[in-house]
């Protein structure tokens, strides 16, 4: 959070989606499937959590792999991504990892709806795969991921005050 702004300044929506990806991401770290799945559940009736994801993504996987990805960079995050959460929560999906990575990269747009449905998979799946994966990340870059969720809301709320031309 910036130092001009508290949470306070942020709607009760943006506080909402902070909160419960914080704790699902606590809930993935100490690999408690009900408290993941609760807390992905409710972030995926929320269309706005969806973008925060997404940019926490983005700036993860610019912070584990500065010099760009390569197609076995890719491979081997989704690889290990599928294989660690299958250990303690089996229903996240691999394809749906797979979609949010490469919805990450903009391969694939995982903030349409369509896309995902088409995908054969429900936002919760899509979700639950994201916060994985932002776990994942946040683990390999040895980084706390509270900055990267806070610095997420402050991007959107900036993009929605800006003044257009």
């Amino acid at each position: 959070m910036s130092h001009n702004e508290s949470r306070s300044d942020r709607s009760p929506m943006a506080n909402k989606v902070a909160q419960t990806t914080g704790h699902a991401i606590r809930a993935a770290r100490a690999h408690d499937s009900e408290a993941f799945d609760a807390a992905a559940d409710l972030l995926a009736l929320h269309h706005e959590s969806r973008e925060v994801h997404a940019l926490m993504l983005r700036e993860l996987l610019e912070t584990v792999f500065p010099d760009g990805l390569t197609g076995d960079d890719v491979s081997e995050l989704m690889t290990d991504t599928s294989r660690a959460v299958a250990t303690w929560n089996p229903a996240v999906n691999p394809a749906a990892v797979a979609l949010v990575l490469t919805g990450a990269l903009g391969v694939s747009d995982t903030a349409d709806a369509h896309a995902v449905s088409s995908a054969g998979l429900v936002g919760t799946e899509t979700t639950a795969a994201a916060l994985v994966v932002i776990t994942d990340l946040a683990a390999r870059a040895e980084v706390d991921p509270t900055a990267y969720v806070n610095r997420a809301v402050e991007e959107i709320r900036r993009a929605q005050t800006m003044e257009m031309p």
